[in-house]
């Protein structure tokens, strides 16, 4: 099975992020029984989608390598991703592995690519997020983009926008509340290419990076601190 992962420039080398290409994940269950303990097998047998359940295993396949090549694991079912109280994604290890820590990650898919984040820093938070940069989000702008909003140098409609999307949805994976924060309510200043210093209304701030890929926009941000946890 040919998994390479794609490493990308993202956030100076504070974070590893790494893309995995779907179309090379071919035998879904091969895949399953080589990468996942029993109970994400569990998880994983619930889903019905075909879409779905590949981008969800691919994900997770994603991540896992990337902690091999960290040399954390030398099997991936020495470690499971498993969800945290507010929905957002966590490494845990064998139990033996006391001394094996990934702080945080995160998880995002779209299209052609499954994405990755892993941070050691501890009480870091990170989300990440892709999106392919398509006519779809200009429909949308309202519901997400703002005047205060800025971006450095002139680009397509279409490319601005995808980047403040998914700064945006990496943004709500960082506190933890998904659909269920309004985007208008983050807004995003790009300090240097592809850096960007992203606020919340709350008052929360926190640093961002995007970089584009075979015209897929990966957006990072990641914080430290006590307004994280509210």
């Amino acid at each position: 099975m040919d998994l390479d992962l794609i490493p990308l420039p993202l956030s100076a080398g504070l974070f590893e992020v790494c893309l995995l290409d779907l179309g090379r994940l071919h035998d879904l269950e091969s895949a399953a029984t080589r990468f996942l303990t029993a109970p994400e097998q569990a998880e994983y047998d619930e889903l019905r989608h075909p879409l779905r359940r590949r981008e969800w295993l691919g994900a997770r396949i994603c991540l896992k390598l990337m902690v091999m090549r960290q040399g954390l694991v030398d099997d991936p079912l020495r470690g499971a991703v498993v969800k945290d109280p507010r929905g957002r994604p966590r490494l845990l290890f064998m139990p033996e592995l006391t001394d094996r820590v990934v702080s945080d990650c995160s998880l995002s898919h779209k299209g052609r690519f499954v994405c990755a984040v892993t941070s050691r820093a501890a009480g870091s938070r990170v989300g990440v997020d892709i999106e392919e940069v398509s006519p779809r989000l200009v429909r949308l702008a309202r519901a997400f983009a703002d005047e205060r909003d800025v971006l450095l140098g002139s680009r397509p409609e279409e490319e601005r926008l995808t980047i403040l999307w998914a700064l945006k949805e990496a943004c709500s994976k960082v506190v933890g509340r998904g659909m269920a924060m309004g985007l208008r309510a983050v807004t995003c200043e790009e300090t240097a290419p592809g850096r960007h210093r992203v606020q919340m209304d709350s008052g929360l701030e926190l640093s961002g990076w995007h970089t584009i890929h075979e015209g897929y926009v990966v957006a990072l941000c990641s914080g430290t601190g006590q307004k994280l946890e509210r």
